[in-house]
């Protein structure tokens, strides 16, 4: 989770912005046609908070506010609802699942990294209940809640060698049920290997190396969810700029490198992320 340590009496806040636009379907690792033109936008903007408790101990909590539109241009009898086809919108908004975490940055021993664990919630807040325009409750993977309160798992490790900085982490997100629908959600696996630059000047910058593995959704009694679920790897290059002593702005590019998807499901045209973190004693 970003920012989710400060140093003692620090209060950190940030904002992230990211759009992921897809609109290119795959089987697998291998492209398909986009027979329904169909186009998923998602954007979320998280304002973070972190506040250094101890030398050792840090909280954060994450508010993200969603927003997901789906359109596709449907055949004729291929929705009872909208029986001669046409084009078909399906649009959630609002406040999404609420993280809550509890950092520990172990003592630091010269000469090696320094480590950091972190333990947390992700909360049950979000709405799962949006419909389209004919009252249909709508796909789980289209709303801006899952219904689960689950546990999230994060350690990282980080090294730096004069104005360079190396760290890795790996961070999960383990579903604990199903949503009052019969629906789970699968778990997930983040890992991080970055690089970053950072002299005396007011530029800085760096590349990453992200993997994903979520797996696959399931329904009540355990049926499994097809179109669901697979494996994605990003190399996101970033580019940062030190406003103030305690004020920066980050701009990143994620670019797919591998995927590897369950059935055929819409992938990632592009992605967008932008942060800005401000930090100031209590």
């Amino acid at each position: 989770m970003k920012n989710s340590l400060a140093v003692q009496d620090q209060l950190r806040l940030s904002v992230h912005y990211d759009y992921e636009f897809l609109s290119d379907p795959h089987y697998g690792s291998r492209a398909i046609p986009n027979v329904n033109r169909e186009r998923t936008d998602n954007a979320t903007t998280t304002l973070f908070a972190s506040h250094g408790v101890t030398e050792h101990i840090g909280l954060a909590l994450a508010l993200p506010f969603r927003s997901v539109t789906n359109e596709k241009v449907l055949l004729r009898g291929q929705n009872p609802n909208q029986y001669e086809g046409g084009k078909y919108v399906r649009h959630a908004s609002g406040l999404g699942d609420i993280v809550v975490m509890l950092n520990y940055a172990a003592p630091v021993v010269a000469g090696f990294p320094g480590m950091y664990f972190g333990i947390g919630l992700k909360l049950a807040n979000g709405s799962l209940d949006a419909r389209d325009r004919y009252g249909e409750r709508f796909a789980d993977n289209l709303q801006i809640g899952s219904g689960s309160v689950d546990p999230i798992f994060a350690f990282n490790v980080l090294h730096r060698l004069e104005s360079l900085t190396v760290s890795a982490g790996v961070f999960t997100r383990i579903t604990s049920r199903q949503n009052i629908f019969g629906y789970k959600y699968g778990n997930e696996l983040h890992a991080t290997l970055s690089l970053e630059y950072e002299g005396e000047g007011w530029l800085y910058g760096g590349v990453s190396l992200k993997n994903l593995i979520t797996s696959r959704d399931r329904y009540q009694f355990g049926q499994i969810t097809r179109e669901r679920g697979g494996k994605w790897m990003y190399l996101s290059p970033k580019l940062g700029v030190n406003v103030l002593d305690n004020l920066s702005v980050e701009f990143h590019l994620p670019v797919v490198v591998f995927q590897n998807v369950n059935e055929s499901q819409l992938t990632s045209n592009y992605l967008i992320e932008l942060s800005t973190s401000y930090a100031f004693s209590l």
